[in-house]
């Protein structure tokens, strides 16, 4: 069952299984590093906002966005 990003718990690591939204967006996040099948792990939340360690970075998702990365 695919939940948002923003729903998972700190720490633990999850795949992405789609990307949702307008092409807009989907291609913004897609040009961050958030693509189908990319491992990514929960690192902080605030107030639904998320920091996702995405490969070698940590990038920071505002709440919006994170309700479009579907593990």
């Amino acid at each position: 069952m695919e939940m948002p990003i923003s729903m998972g718990q700190i720490g633990n690591a999850y795949t992405i299984r789609r990307i949702s939204g307008s092409g807009e967006v989907r291609s913004h996040l897609q040009a961050m590093g958030f693509n189908p099948g990319t491992e990514i792990r929960l690192i902080a939340q605030l107030h639904g906002d998320v920091i996702v360690g995405v490969r070698e970075s940590r990038v920071a998702v505002n709440e919006e966005q994170a309700r479009h990365i579907l593990v």
